[in-house]
This record gives C-alpha cells, structure tokens and sequence, in this order.
C-alpha cells in the first residue's frame, strides 16, 4: 500500500540577541558545541558527543562510544565569522521524508551580538512541523547557545 501526499515547502526566521561580540559567538557556536547541545537534543541518547566541522562538505555529527552516529547536517557554504548553510535530512521515522536548508548568521549590534536562524523546510512539512523545528532551534540556541556565551 502507498501513501502519496505533495511535498510542501515552509520558510522561517528568527534572531537571537546574545550579549557577546559575533566573533565570539561563532567561536562558541562552532568550537564548543558539545558544550551547549542540550541533553534533550541528543538523538542518541545522553552522553553522546556532537561535533562540527565547518569546512565545505563537513558535517555536524552526533556519535556514542558504542561507534552510533548520526549525521544532522551537513556543511554546504560557510564564511569564517559570518555564516553557515548546512543541509540535513529526516527520515520517515522523525517525521519525514523532510529536508532542511538551515542558514546560521551571526553580526554585531550596538549593545552585543545577534544569532540569525534562517530554515527553508521542503517534503512532509505541516504548520505544525514546521512550528516544532522552530521552537526546538529557538529552546537550543537559547537555553543552549545563549546561556554558555552569557554565563547564565
């Protein structure tokens, strides 16, 4: 039995203030991942390592010493201290078939720094998909990001 249904396309964008210089934003956001990727956004379970790197092809990749790993994205473009375009997947199992095209952004402002999140949704995608993924980046970076770079 086959269920056809049309692939659907939802944009979204947020920004972040964050009381640190871009730079030092982009230092934490790439160099210290593990550090501020909650335990609740940890596919493979609590103790499991995530890693970034932000090179051309690169991935952003969740892994246990058992040897699971799970790619969440993968590097498409990065300017060094500007921005980051990643690509990733979800599978039917996570509610997909879905792609995402995450742009992560950082400039400075006149009282500190700004994290701008920009996705592009394009498959299965419901409002209220689409509303769970920007809720879920927002808690992260906020309550993840945020946190570890005001020290609160």
């Amino acid at each position: 039995m086959s269920d056809i249904t049309d692939a659907k396309i939802l944009k979204y964008q947020f920004e972040l203030p964050i009381k640190r210089s871009a730079a030092d934003i982009w230092t934490l956001m790439i160099d210290e991942i593990d550090a501020w990727w909650m335990d609740d956004f940890r596919a493979l379970g609590e103790g499991s390592k995530v890693s970034l790197d932000a090179t051309v092809g690169g991935h952003l990749v969740e892994s246990t010493t058992d040897g699971a790993q799970l790619e969440w994205y993968r590097v498409q473009m990065v300017s060094p201290g500007a921005s980051l375009y990643l690509v990733g997947y979800m599978a039917p199992d996570w509610g997909g078939p879905t792609s995402s095209m995450l742009k992560l952004a950082v400039e400075d402002r006149d009282d500190g720094g700004v994290l701008i999140v920009s996705d592009a949704l394009f498959g299965n995608v419901t409002e209220s998909s689409a509303a769970s993924a920007e809720d879920g980046w927002k808690m992260l970076f906020a309550d993840g990001l945020k946190r570890l770079a005001e020290g609160s």
